[in-house]
């Protein structure tokens, strides 16, 4: 019975509808610089989304202890290098603790920005019920995308694409 109930509970977070309206409103955030790792709170977040309008944005929300995190991570800088100026990747890290956030990030050597979601703020404010998350926002804000778990190369770049048309 207990099998039952939890295998039901899981199947209903699992249908869980992405948000389809999230907008970050605020005054504009300079975004952090790349090889700093700043604890960011939801207004600072949303800053930072707000003074990124006029570009794409890929936001994934990631934690050192997620498998399919570590196999996204490669592709996420992939994706940095290969659209450069044009789009935006922000790396999130969220129920984590830092200093193995920091160690996973120091392990991939990336050169995107991320920060760190002390608060859980922004996991909550961005409905993360998975890890790895990946939003992909377009240039006016709004978010036009969401994946729950890993993310393939393929459809993270027809995502990308599909925002600079």
């Amino acid at each position: 019975m207990v099998l039952v109930v939890v295998a039901a509970v899981g199947a209903a977070a699992l249908r869980e509808p992405a948000p389809t309206s999230f907008s970050a409103s605020g005054a504009p955030r300079r975004m952090p610089e790349a090889g700093t790792f700043p604890n960011v709170g939801e207004q600072d977040f949303e800053g930072i989304l707000v003074g990124l309008r006029g570009k794409p944005v890929v936001v994934n929300v990631w934690a050192s202890w997620c498998a399919p995190c570590r196999t996204e991570m490669p592709l996420l800088q992939r994706a940095a290098d290969t659209y450069g100026d044009r789009v935006v990747v922000l790396g999130v890290a969220s129920k984590d603790d830092p200093a193995a956030a920091q160690g996973f990030l120091d392990d991939f050597g990336l050169t995107y920005p991320n920060v760190f979601d002390s608060t859980g703020r922004i996991r909550v404010a961005l409905q993360v019920s998975a890890y790895p998350t990946t939003y992909v926002f377009d240039r006016r804000g709004a978010l036009v995308s969401t994946v729950k778990g890993g993310v393939s190369e393929q459809r993270l770049a027809a995502l990308i694409e599909g925002t600079l048309r």
